[in-house]
């Protein structure tokens, strides 16, 4: 993120007022995950909800977090079924100087501006988003991927060498694997220009659509 895309980001920032290439809007870089084995239990019955989980809103955010980085687990929905996973947020870029208070409102308040739901959802709503337009796209580009093909051609020509080849023969089979596979993922972005190489069809641009 911050080697690649946080540059990205940057030249974005000038592309956005060219007669004033100087624009550079506050910036602070919030990345979450939910693939963690973290869970968290009430302490006592008065802290519980009616499924025995934490109540909506807790935050952890010392003892099992980062000693070094700025990070915390927050449960902003509540749990359905079983034990409830909160998400981890961690802060990796503040141009903002936002405290921990100021974040972790922010990202509970904003937990509740979910389109597709009346009540809190466990991850931020921008996540979210992206996640199901990540997901969408992959049905997009499903022909795309499959017109790429494999590199079995490549890897029938591991055996050719017999027990006798040392490494000779598995350097030049994983070269050819390689050079396969980059011609797969070169077929794949020709197919790809010539689908979207000019850009988003004219009925699509400045339309808004549901996810």
């Amino acid at each position: 993120m911050l080697k690649e895309e946080l540059p990205q980001i940057f030249e974005a920032f000038k592309r956005i007022d060219p007669k004033n290439p100087r624009y550079h809007p506050t910036l602070s870089i919030v990345i979450c995950g939910k693939r963690h084995n973290a869970r968290f239990y009430p302490t006592d019955s008065e802290y519980a909800d009616r499924n025995g989980n934490t109540r909506p809103g807790t935050v952890v955010d010392k003892g099992v977090t980062s000693m070094l980085d700025f990070d915390f687990y927050l449960q902003a929905h509540s749990g359905l079924q079983g034990t409830v996973r909160p998400t981890h947020y961690v802060v990796i870029y503040d141009e903002g100087s936002l405290t921990a208070d100021m974040v972790q409102q922010g990202v509970h308040a904003a937990s509740y501006l979910y389109a597709r739901a009346t009540k809190a959802v466990s991850l931020v709503p921008p996540a979210y988003y992206a996640d199901i337009v990540c997901e969408q796209a992959r049905f997009w580009i499903h022909g795309f991927l499959n017109a790429g093909g494999g590199s079995d051609g490549a890897s029938s020509t591991d055996g050719g060498g017999g027990g006798g080849g040392g490494g000779g023969g598995a350097s030049t089979a994983s070269s050819a694997m390689r050079k396969a596979r980059e011609a797969a993922e070169q077929r794949v972005y020709d197919a790809a220009v010539r689908m979207w190489g000019n850009g988003l069809h004219p009925n699509l641009e400045n339309v808004m659509f549901y996810l």
